[in-house]
């Protein structure tokens, strides 16, 4: 709308209008205002008009859906892809959750989903435990806990039998939880448990022959009301078994007796793992429960000579995961000489050393290995070890030298190595494809001063990694980088580095090195690298070794994840000391 001269001069200043422009002005505020109205109650019925067509629009693309178009076989595939998708192993008795989540879409997906037999076969059981133990013992509170805890499992038992028999003829994987939480003065009382443990037991019994893998979390007494209530005989097709057994830290009276897990002992089993230091430390009670398996994941600890004892009868090893320790009467006393343990199909290891260098760790030949980790305490940074009769570089350097032909994914933490042992291993691992470097942190640690890195320097100096192939081509390279007679790990596809502070210009020629080397054929492709830095970004070098890479026909994908910015929280930072903040001072 256009406004007069005069009335457009008046709007750039101040001054008092006319009496005659201000009644001018009144009715044209009135006028536009009613136009406005006018205006808004057009958008709004053309909103409403919209509301209706997209409606309309919305029922024609649901009955054009290509959903609709899919057959019952097709849907059930979907539907079983749904299971393996980011979430837990085990599926779990809630509705928002597949595969009950499959029902409730439409009575098509609904059939189709209940007469899928392969959906229904995992299923996570969670036991509520000792009504006791939640709350206060007040005798009313009690009670009403008693009834619900006993409703809850009847409820439970039903939906299981329901979801179980939905699974036809198929094998079945599950896992069942009891709650660690207990209180000195209530344990293994039977009456308790009894309620809510053994109409479970009672109801997955029937199902027992078509078990196929199992996960047990629970107190040993309630695994021993298992082996009770469900004959081992009856899991005639059992292949994978997962134990979590506890025992309680504070009985009153005696000690409970160790009664073996039978369930070891089982011919058809093939996978175990186990956490339960009771067990793990007494291996000896199971002598000859071991020769059938081919996957071995002891997660609590076991004795060196208890595991090379246990080995020799593993002929069929494919993955071995041990956290192993030597027996404390030997810890000031003379090794023991171990037996050499050959391990023809082993695959995969992952071992833990828990306190000194065992020698059991020399008595290991795989010479298929192909993935090793290996982790043991800090034993060289200052944190109170002294060498041990022992150390890592007369060892692990045994067990890679022994398996360098196969060996293609490596992990060690060089805190927990000289400098030197980490370049040994790295120099005898010469197929190696994978390796990683440190283990990732939980958190990154709150400091007072953010620039405290500076001038530090890594345990393990990442340019080792650097490839030249002249004298001179890196002049400020340190005398450490290889030449091209030399090179470390020629193989090396990916790698990733945790808790690092290394210099962003140091690693730029790096990778640019190893992009250059796999251009003139003298090395693999990088084609990931992972680095956890311990301080800030300073310069962002991805773009550069991105467009590098692609430059000469390869790709690089890089992960480079920095400590994030934060302000100085130390006693010079002005909100020092605020009510309702928390610190860290370090």
């Amino acid at each position: 709308m256009q406004l007069d001269a005069i009335l457009t001069e008046l709007s750039r200043n101040n001054e008092l209008p006319t009496e005659t422009k201000l009644q001018e002005t009144r009715e044209l505020h009135s006028q536009v205002n009613e136009d406005l109205v006018q205006i808004d109650a057009e958008i709004e019925r053309l909103k409403a008009k919209r509301e209706d067509v997209q409606r309309s629009l919305d029922i024609y693309d649901t009955i054009l859906s290509p959903a609709r178009r899919l057959l019952p076989d097709i849907l059930q595939e979907i539907f079983y892809h749904c299971l393996s998708s980011d979430g837990p192993i085990y599926a779990i008795l809630s509705a928002s959750e597949v595969p009950m989540l499959l029902t409730r879409v439409c009575s098509l997906w609904r059939s189709v989903a209940l007469s899928s037999p392969r959906i229904w076969t995992s299923l996570h059981i969670p036991i509520p435990g000792d009504p006791r133990i939640y709350g206060f013992s007040v005798d009313r509170s009690l009670e009403l806990r008693r009834q619900m805890f006993s409703k809850t499992m009847q409820l439970r038992c039903r939906a299981i039998n329901e979801w179980l028999d939905r699974s036809g003829s198929c094998p079945l994987s599950l896992s069942i939880s009891y709650p660690f939480s207990y209180s000195p003065d209530i344990i293994n009382n039977g009456a308790e448990d009894d309620e809510v443990v053994d109409p479970l037991l009672r109801t997955i019994q029937p199902f027992a022959p078509r078990l196929r893998h199992l996960h047990l979390s629970m107190p040993h007494h309630i695994y021993q009301k298992l082996e009770t209530k469900i004959p081992l005989d009856s899991l005639s097709t059992l292949r994978s078994f997962e134990g979590n057994i506890f025992f309680p830290s504070a009985t009153p009276g005696p000690q409970p007796t160790l009664v073996p897990l039978h369930i070891i002992e089982l011919p058809t089993l093939k996978a175990l793992s186990i956490s339960c230091p009771q067990i793990t430390l007494n291996l000896p009670n199971h002598p000859n429960s071991w020769g059938r398996l081919t996957d071995i994941c002891f997660e609590s600890p076991a004795l060196d000579t208890d595991l090379i004892e246990m080995l020799k009868q593993c002929r069929n090893l494919i993955t071995l995961d041990v956290n192993m320790q030597i027996p404390r009467a030997r810890l000031d006393g003379l090794e023991p000489t171990f037996e050499m343990v050959l391990l023809p199909q082993l695959k995969n290891l992952k071992l833990r050393e828990t306190g000194r260098a065992s020698a059991a760790l020399c008595a290991i030949n795989a010479p298929h290995l192909k993935s090793l980790l290996y982790k043991c305490p800090h034993r060289y940074v200052g944190d109170g070890w002294g060498p041990s009769s022992l150390s890592p570089s007369e060892s692990l350097p045994w067990l890679i030298s022994n398996a360098a032909a196969s060996l293609e994914t490596l992990s060690i933490d060089p805190r927990t190595f000289q400098p030197e042992q980490v370049l040994q291993c790295l120099r005898l691992a010469t197929h190696v494809k994978d390796l990683i470097l440190g283990e990732k942190p939980y958190f990154f640690p709150t400091i007072q001063d953010p620039e405290q890195y500076i001038g530090a320097v890594d345990i393990f100096d990442l340019e080792v990694f650097t490839v030249r192939t002249t004298e001179d081509e890196f002049s400020t390279t340190t005398p450490s980088i290889p030449l091209q007679s030399d090179i470390l790990l020629p193989n090396l596809e990916s790698l990733e580095a945790n808790n690092f502070i290394i210099a962003d210009e140091n690693l730029r020629r790096i990778l640019i090195s190893r992009i250059d080397a796999a251009h003139r054929g003298l090395t693999s492709p990088l084609r990931h690298v992972k680095i956890q830095f311990e301080r800030q970004q300073k310069k962002d070098i991805v773009p550069e070794i991105v467009a590098r890479s692609r430059s000469v026909g390869l790709t690089m994908k890089l992960d480079l994840v920095f400590r994030p910015p934060g302000p100085n929280v130390g006693p010079l930072c002005p909100s020092f000391l605020v009510p309702g903040h928390c610190y860290t001072i370090i």
